[in-house]
């Protein structure tokens, strides 16, 4: 996958003045600061510009801050800071948790209904996330593995159509998603969705293949045909084609923001190493004012639903 000029460093003045806007917070509440509350000083056309281009140009970028050596308590204000620059905040969760903390927490996916892969070490098959586009802030890395991959799901569909015309079809139609404890209020605990979404004029994604195939469990849920399997298969070996991905390492202080309709993203697995450091990242998801005009189905869906009623679409 080919991605020129994705990685943007931050100057020593961008760098001071986003630590003078987190240290001047130090008294709220993450989550009560705003963009007001938070000027971004020099910083703020480039910011601007950089959501711009993962809405409307290149889909992703990494901002390399430099700031590597953050407690929570200033990485938070940090993130969130920055996050109500690039757009609207999102609920993560059942809980509407708007902040996430990555980090492996101890538990087992297939014996808790409510774990979502990103509680464990464990690595993610590419995916995406929730909102118009999420940001990721590594606070502090693990001992081993945790390399992060990118994939252009643009790439992926014009592949797989031209391989196999048939397969693309069945991406089009709905597959049965696993929503991990976290549906929308009065939604079932499955989704039912298409993976390939095209509407006024435009390419979406949805896919999670780790969900599609924890539903199976179900017997409520309809088996997957030998076409789907086939379908998700070859979905998911050309996501694993190092042509039709950027994998790259995260250092402290990077913050990737990608666009959630148009990339999906992975993770390897990682190793803490026994350490009391553990690997530690925060998460927004985002929504636009303005954005692209949705499917209605991503209306019932835990990962867009919310942005029917937080953010004006066009």
């Amino acid at each position: 996958m080919e991605a020129d000029n994705w990685q943007v460093d931050l100057s020593v003045a961008d760098r001071n003045s986003l630590m003078q806007a987190a240290r001047q917070n130090l008294d709220r509440d993450p989550i009560a600061i705003t963009a007001a509350d938070f000027p971004l000083g020099p910083a703020e056309d480039m910011v601007r510009a950089l959501g711009r281009d993962v809405v409307e140009g290149r889909g992703f970028v990494m901002l390399r801050t430099g700031l590597s050596d953050l407690d929570e308590a200033m990485a938070a204000r940090l993130v969130w800071g920055l996050g109500q620059h690039l757009g609207i905040p999102q609920v993560q969760d059942g809980a509407g948790t708007l902040l996430h903390d990555i980090r492996d927490i101890g538990a087992d996916l297939e014996k808790q209904s409510d774990v979502r892969i990103y509680q464990t070490n464990r690595a993610q098959a590419f995916h995406n996330d929730g909102g118009d586009m999420f940001a990721l802030f590594c606070r502090r890395q693990g001992t081993s593995g945790g390399r992060s991959l990118i994939a252009s799901a643009h790439r992926l569909w014009n592949e797989i159509l031209d391989r196999a015309p048939d397969l693309a079809r069945v991406l089009t139609e709905p597959f049965y998603f696993d929503a991990r404890g976290q549906a929308l209020p009065g939604r079932p605990w499955v989704q039912k969705l298409a993976i390939f979404h095209f509407h006024q004029g435009r390419c979406f994604i949805i896919h999670k293949r780790p969900y599609i195939d924890l539903a199976q469990r179900n017997p409520d849920v309809p088996r997957l045909s030998d076409a789907q399997v086939a379908a998700l298969d070859l979905l998911d070996a050309l996501c694993d084609d190092p042509a039709f991905h950027l994998a790259f390492d995260m250092q402290p202080g990077d913050l990737v923001v990608a666009n959630n309709f148009t990339t999906l993203h992975a993770r390897t697995a990682f190793d803490d190493g026994g350490s009391g450091s553990k690997r530690h990242m925060l998460r927004l998801w985002l929504g636009v004012d303005g954005g692209v005009a949705l499917p209605q189905d991503f209306a019932d869906t835990r990962e867009f639903g919310p942005l029917f009623t937080t953010t004006h679409r066009n």
